[in-house]
């Protein structure tokens, strides 16, 4: 059985980074989001579930004023 092709997680970030700036989102909003969240102040602290997660969460969110909590 293969296993799955590994995630190349600076892809990951720089996608996250992407959406980031396509919320007009600031650095301050998206450490909020990941404190309130994964009680972490980094996209680095995250475990590669985490960071794939809040990749979804970001890219699930179409209105660039979308409250974080959401």
């Amino acid at each position: 059985m293969a296993l799955p092709a590994p995630i190349n997680l600076s892809d990951v970030i720089a996608q996250t980074d992407i959406e980031l700036r396509r919320l007009g989102w600031t650095v301050e909003t998206g450490r909020d989001y990941l404190e309130q969240t994964y009680n972490k102040r980094s996209r680095h602290e995250l475990t590669e579930e985490e960071l794939i997660q809040f990749l979804c969460h970001l890219e699930s969110l179409s209105d660039p004023t979308a409250d974080i909590s959401t």
